[in-house]
């Protein structure tokens, strides 16, 4: 199964009296990531199921991701994806996806990440990039880690090492950027 994890694009800044949930895409991030979907079409990016978290900024990435893909996928939005929950709760999702030749995970950080890692069995991934994307393979044995296929971030090239999105150990004390982890 391949298993695509997306950040949600840029979207409008924090501010009082605005709630986290109704936060919603920037004009810039919309037009990134409708650029960035047609790309992944490029790519032979064919997920069956695209899952969004139900906040409002990555419903709408979610959306103009699936309107470049085509009528074949369907979109749903589950809780499980929300900013405050675990990664083992993301991960168990995917387990119960099995089925599935191709998902697609539209989600917030550290989130993400930390799920990618759980699945890759790895220690930490670095945070993702607004509108980026993470591509896995999930092996077909129980019990074996999924493997690293790919990194797209927009408007750069794709990452296909898997040591240039791990962050050594010896690193791991360094403090994140804030804005990298912003869900």
């Amino acid at each position: 199964m391949k298993i695509y994890l997306v950040r949600h694009a840029e979207a409008v800044a924090r501010q009082e009296g605005l709630e986290d949930s109704v936060r919603w895409l920037t004009p810039k991030g919309r037009k990134t990531i409708q650029k960035f979907a047609l790309r992944l079409k490029k790519m032979q990016v064919r997920p069956e199921l695209i899952i969004t978290s139900p906040l409002t900024r990555a419903v709408q990435t979610a959306e103009l991701i699936m309107a470049a893909m085509g009528k074949h996928t369907a979109l749903v939005a589950d809780l499980q994806l929300a900013p405050d929950e675990t990664a083992e709760q993301l991960a168990e999702l995917i387990y119960r996806l099995n089925k599935a030749d191709s998902i697609m995970l539209v989600g917030h950080e550290p989130l993400l990440s930390q799920t990618a890692a759980l699945l890759m069995g790895r220690e930490l991934l670095t945070g993702l990039a607004k509108g980026s994307c993470l591509c896995l393979e999930r092996r077909e044995k129980a019990g074996k880690p999924a493997r690293f296929c790919w990194y797209a971030v927009p408007s750069r090239k794709v990452v296909c090492s898997v040591r240039r999105v791990i962050v050594p150990s010896q690193q791991s004390r360094i403090q994140p950027d804030p804005e990298q982890h912003e869900a």
